[in-house]
């Protein structure tokens, strides 16, 4: 699968303006007309949640999301999304606002050191939180199945150490499924 720059930040803009206000509350798909079963909002699957927006009468769009924040403060560490699409999903990882760019976005597969871990490209920065995004193929949607979890890394600063978090993986690949199943069809 391969995603152009361009059509990459058009869903990256998207997936930024859904949740740059940072709204727990979210309004609830409609009915659709296929037979698949409708997943409401707030299904979890493992760690991640199910998001729904209305976008018309008849359509909405739904995502995977997990947040991890300091249990002190409340603070984002990182917001992750995960939008399915025909042929995958894209992940976005959304940090706080001021991370070091340069350093870039990363994840790799916990307890898998043989496997290479994965660069995600920057998108921008707006309504407090920077956002870098990858695409997710079919092979890494199978690999990420057999994973319980990952570690997402980043940098604040450019001297600073890397900010390494562990992302709960356990049903991720289920979450993507079921929701690429609710994907309008060919011609609808």
């Amino acid at each position: 699968m391969t995603f152009s720059f361009a059509s990459l930040s058009a869903v990256a803009l998207t997936a930024t303006l859904a949740f740059a206000p940072v709204a727990v509350a979210q309004t609830a798909a409609p009915e659709a007309a296929a037979p698949v079963q409708d997943l409401a909002n707030y299904t979890a699957f493992g760690s991640w949640l199910v998001n729904c927006e209305a976008l018309s009468v008849k359509r909405s769009v739904c995502r995977l999301t997990q947040e991890l924040t300091l249990k002190d403060s409340g603070e984002l560490v990182v917001r992750l999304v995960a939008l399915p699409v025909k042929d995958g999903a894209l992940l976005f990882a959304q940090v706080p606002q001021g991370v070091y760019l340069p350093g870039g976005a990363v994840y790799r597969i916990a307890d898998k050191e043989d496997l290479p871990q994965r660069e995600m490209i920057w998108q921008r920065c707006l309504g407090g939180v920077c956002e870098a995004a990858t695409g997710l193929d079919e092979a890494e949607l199978e690999t990420l199945s057999g994973a319980e979890s990952v570690l997402f890394g980043y940098r604040m600063d450019a001297d600073g150490e890397p900010l390494i978090v562990k992302v709960e993986m356990s049903r991720f690949s289920e979450g993507v499924a079921a929701l690429r199943a609710q994907l309008p069809k060919e011609g609808e």
